[in-house]
């Protein structure tokens, strides 16, 4: 799933716990179920991080080749 479609799944969820009158062990269902979105959702803005982290680490250092002060 995208970062994108756990976080309409999770509203979804939310929604229903909020306005719906379910059973406890709907209710237990859902919720364990957002809890293992969440966990994907927190895994792929990790990644998305340390994938940010690399770039920016290349692109300092191409800026720094290109703009380095030659004698």
């Amino acid at each position: 799933m995208t970062f994108e479609e756990i976080t309409n799944k999770l509203k979804q969820i939310t929604d229903t716990l909020e306005n719906k009158n379910i059973s406890l062990d709907e209710g237990i269902k859902l919720f364990d179920e957002g809890i293992k979105l969440t966990e994907q959702a927190l895994k792929i803005l990790n990644d998305g991080q340390g994938t940010v982290k690399i770039l920016r680490q290349k692109l300092d250092s191409i800026c720094q080749e290109n703009f380095e002060i030659k004698d």
